[in-house]
């Protein structure tokens, strides 16, 4: 028995000096305990079952300014467009617009909040905070906050990414880093207009940059997001039915076509740069 004691305790102080080790290679970062039982689990030597924040690829401030109609936190509110509801035509129509806008966004804005209505220890965590650590939040919930939260998140961005009369090429920072990853704009636009084509069933396409500002075009179902996978949007298409049938039916390469002409690389260079 004192073996198994001494060998039990020698094992807990391996552990919290490689925690020491881990935490002094970190600093600077932030790595937030998200449950309260963390620190009761690890005092019990149960590191397995302790759940920590991830690092979230895009702040608050930076989402802010890119989409500054919507909520950071609980309770969401549907943010206003930036524009009228036909000023994106012909490229998108008016109609397509105030269904997307009042009946989806809407709709995923009403149930993120019911999802979160009864998780009180939930709701002073922040919509990025929330959407970058999925795997750490109640089963009970997990599911309603990925898909709400995340169409939420998805459609406040994706209005601030297109503007009427838009278009052209982005300047600046982001304009040499596509040529950087890329080869040029014409390669980067080619790839992105693939995988909005390509992308089965319902989802996005994404222009998404990692830590070191290195980027990559990304595909996600549902209502996904580049958080969780430690990744910050730069640029989004949602190629759901609903964001273009009214007016394409099928032809969704086409409007993929036509998004080129709306894309507000403002806000894009904005979120790249921050």
């Amino acid at each position: 028995m004192n073996y198994l004691k001494e060998t039990k305790e020698a094992k807990l102080s391996s552990r919290r000096n490689f925690m020491k080790i881990m935490a002094g290679g970190l600093a600077g970062i932030s790595m937030v305990p998200v449950l309260s039982s963390c620190a009761k689990s690890e005092s019990q030597g149960d590191v397995k079952g302790a759940k920590m924040m991830a690092v979230v690829a895009l702040s608050d401030a930076a989402y802010g300014a890119a989409a500054p109609k919507a909520s950071l936190k609980y309770p969401f509110q549907l943010p206003e467009l930036p524009y009228g509801y036909n000023a994106l035509q012909p490229a998108i129509f008016q109609q397509t617009m105030e269904i997307h806008h009042t009946k989806h966004h809407a709709g995923y804005t009403k149930n993120f909040n019911a999802a979160l209505e009864k998780e009180s220890q939930l709701q002073d965590k922040s919509l990025l905070e929330l959407l970058a650590n999925l795997d750490t939040l109640p089963q009970a919930v997990q599911t309603a906050i990925r898909n709400n939260g995340g169409g939420y998140f998805n459609h406040a961005l994706f209005w601030e990414m297109m503007k009427p009369n838009g278009g052209g090429q982005p300047e600046g920072k982001l304009a040499r880093a596509i040529n950087r990853d890329f080869g040029s704009f014409e390669a980067f636009k080619e790839q992105f207009s693939k995988a909005a084509k390509t992308l089965f069933g319902s989802g996005w396409a994404w222009l998404a940059a990692d830590a070191s500002g290195k980027l990559a075009i990304m595909q996600t179902p549902n209502q996904d997001t580049p958080l969780a996978d430690g990744k910050k949007p730069v640029l989004g298409i949602d190629v759901w039915e609903h964001a273009y049938y009214l007016q394409y039916q099928n032809r969704r390469a086409e409007y993929v076509d036509n998004f080129w002409s709306v894309v507000n690389w403002k806000t894009c260079e904005a979120l790249y740069a921050s």
